[in-house]
């Protein structure tokens, strides 16, 4: 025995072709969706990289432009002499003050 063949109705044509427009519709937002996630991204990455180049310049212009002092020597206090004759010198270091006997 053969099969009986269906027949389709009009109703269920346009219903499976409303159906695969809506689906259609749907990834084409979501599609749309991700790209403007991942355009937003992009513009957010270059508008840091920008500010980052402004604030490196920034510093790079006040680093030039500031005056120019001499190099940094070591701050000596005056040599002092206590009761027993010893004379002392106190001069800065990198861990603060420093007394020593001259």
């Amino acid at each position: 025995m053969t099969a009986a063949r269906q027949t389709i109705s009009t109703d269920q044509i346009f219903g499976r072709i409303g159906y695969t427009l809506r689906e259609a519709a749907r990834w084409t937002l979501k599609a749309v969706l991700a790209i403007a996630i991942v355009f937003m991204a992009g513009v957010i990455a270059v508008i840091t990289a920008a500010a980052g180049l402004i604030i490196a310049a920034v510093a790079v212009l006040l680093k030039l432009t500031t005056g120019k002092a001499g190099p940094r020597r070591a701050q000596y206090a005056g040599g002092e002499t206590d009761e027993s004759g010893i004379t002392l010198e106190a001069h800065r270091t990198a861990r603060g003050w420093t007394v020593e006997p001259r």
